[in-house]
């Protein structure tokens, strides 16, 4: 028997083809099921298009083509923005490239510049009396980098960066026996270095640029790892307060600088020698910004000055009268506003002097060089004078009690032990 035939009214048809938006749509609201061929008929029937063009994607507008010039704008636009995106990338892979690289020479910088480690607090030494005092070593003109030909000075010096550390060494080695094998009846409770400046030989010269063993910078590494060796080996055995002044030999400019002390070799090598000695609580390092600095010791006043004002003149010679015109003209600054300084250090003219000062009661200590006499105060001055550094003792009552030139040439022959430093 075959199954009845679908009949709807052209209203009902017409309704369902106009709300349906496809053939399944239109079946159901129809309810003949999904039946295509009864579904044409009845649209046929009401005399309608089947499938009616609003149904499906008939229904939807069609895209508008973009215009050919527009389409190439963005597409170069795209293209630009992409080529920026690699670059920026590429940029960004160099940029961490380069980061990692600096981390790794900031490693490297410091570990070779980290600080020195404490050395073991040796116990101090029982006095065999009540006397206390202070003592004072002077370092000056250590002219670091430099040498001095032995056989242009017809054997009367010879000096190198390896003398240096053997005559920086001398100082520190005769200093301990001095303080604590001779004087053993003394407790020495603090140990002042004073750096008198002139640290290095510098390059202003074109003799010194021909015959200098280092370049500037590499001998201001040097003298400043010799020096922070020495206060750390130094302060094992006492506290020790390191004061440095700058020179004129390690000047950057031809003339004076007057209104920068901080612009010289010297300045630099004390704030390195103070970054070096920072972990060790025993060391206190003090560079002031200044060509001059006053400090008290022991109720007494010392000036610290390289001299290289103070000591012109004096052709082949200490330049006494210049000296002493010097602090007079210092003293009567000094006393109008109510300060008074007992003793005075300076080195420059690589000669040891102690000479009265003007007000009849101090005293101006020249300390000689560690470097020694040279070519041109052979053949320029006809004059020579060996190294030497300075070691005094202060006490109240007196100021300087004692008084040891150290004759630091008596070190040459030994190595150092700070010689690795050159390697």
């Amino acid at each position: 028997m075959a199954a009845p035939r679908v009949v709807r009214s052209d209203e009902e048809i017409r309704a369902a083809w106009e709300a349906a938006q496809g053939r399944s749509q239109f079946c159901r609201k129809l309810d003949i099921g999904y039946n295509p061929v009864a579904a044409a008929r009845l649209c046929a029937q009401a005399g309608l298009d089947y499938p009616a063009p609003h149904w499906g994607y008939r229904s939807l507008p069609q895209p508008k083509l973009p215009d050919p010039a527009e389409q190439v704008a963005r597409d170069t636009e795209l293209q630009r923005a992409k080529d920026e995106r690699d670059r920026l990338r590429a940029q960004y892979r160099a940029s961490l490239r380069e980061a990692n690289l600096h981390r790794e020479l900031l490693e490297l910088a410091r570990e070779a510049w980290k600080p020195y480690a404490p050395a073991p607090v040796v116990a101090p030494k029982v006095a065999k009396s009540a006397l206390r005092e202070d003592a004072v070593l002077s370092w000056a003109d250590w002219h670091g980098g430099e040498v001095v030909d032995y056989d242009v000075m017809q054997g009367y010096n010879a000096y190198d960066p390896a003398i240096m550390c053997r005559r920086a060494q001398y100082t520190v080695d005769t200093t301990l026996e001095l303080l604590f094998a001779r004087h053993v009846g003394t407790t020495f409770e603090r140990l002042w270095v004073l750096d008198l400046g002139d640290s290095i030989n510098g390059d202003l010269l074109d003799e010194a640029k021909a015959t200098n063993a280092l370049p500037v910078n590499e001998s201001m590494r040097l003298v400043a790892h010799v020096r922070a060796r020495a206060l750390t080996e130094l302060a094992a055995y006492l506290p020790v307060t390191y004061i440095a002044v700058p020179g004129n030999h390690a000047r950057r400019s031809p003339k004076m600088q007057w209104k920068l002390p901080t612009e010289t070799g010297d300045w630099l090598i004390a704030e390195m020698v103070g970054d070096l000695c920072r972990e060790n609580e025993r060391i206190q390092c003090v560079s002031p910004k200044s060509w001059s600095v006053n400090v008290e010791i022991r109720d007494h006043v010392h000036a610290l000055n390289h001299g290289t004002t103070m000591a012109k003149g004096g052709f082949g010679g200490i330049s006494w009268y210049s000296i002493q015109r010097s602090d007079g003209k210092l003293t009567a600054l000094e006393s109008a506003r109510g300060r008074h300084v007992n003793f005075r250090w300076l080195g420059h003219i690589h000669q040891r002097a102690e000479i009265p000062a003007m007000d009849g009661e101090g005293e101006l200590f020249v300390v000689g060089s560690l470097k020694g006499g040279d070519e041109y105060a052979l053949y320029g001055l006809q004059s020579y004078s060996g190294p030497r550094q300075q070691l005094v003792g202060c006490h109240e009552k007196t100021g300087v009690s004692w008084r040891y030139p150290l004759f630091v040439k008596f070190g040459d022959e030994k190595p150092s032990r700070y010689e690795d430093l050159l390697s």
